[in-house]
């Protein structure tokens, strides 16, 4: 079967080897990045099937990047994007609304996470039953 490609993109090395040992050890390909800029290079050359992208300053350029701008490229359509981020939106609903609305990601998951939930929902963006 093939792997599923998975890129990892924070400006914390510790937080990128952490999910990538974790990913590899549930059988997934993790590819890295450590900006945003990286990570669009990563996409474009690539083709992962879904991106793990921490916020950091440009983050969620990135994901309506990849989500929008190079939609009409037939290697990035269907790539699924999950946001990590910190900034808790004073928890309010219409601003994280707004921002996922903005960013185009698929989901967005808080710092700090529980790795078997952030599992979990990579498995549920790419339409896999968790082994």
């Amino acid at each position: 079967m093939l792997k599923k490609r998975v890129l990892v993109v924070d400006d914390e090395p510790d937080v990128v080897e952490t999910i990538k040992f974790s990913l590899e050890q549930k059988g997934f390909e993790v590819l890295t990045a450590y900006d945003g800029y990286e990570a669009l290079g990563v996409v474009r050359a690539e083709e992962p099937h879904l991106v793990v992208l921490d916020v950091i300053e440009n983050g969620y350029r990135v994901s309506r990047f990849i989500k929008e701008d190079i939609k009409g490229d037939k290697l990035s359509k269907n790539i699924a994007v999950l946001l990590l981020t910190a900034c808790r939106l004073d928890n309010d609903p219409e601003r994280e609304t707004t921002f996922m609305d903005f960013s185009q990601a698929d989901l967005m998951m808080y710092k700090p996470f529980d790795m078997d939930e952030l599992i979990k929902n990579i498995h549920g963006l790419l339409g896999q039953s968790i082994k």
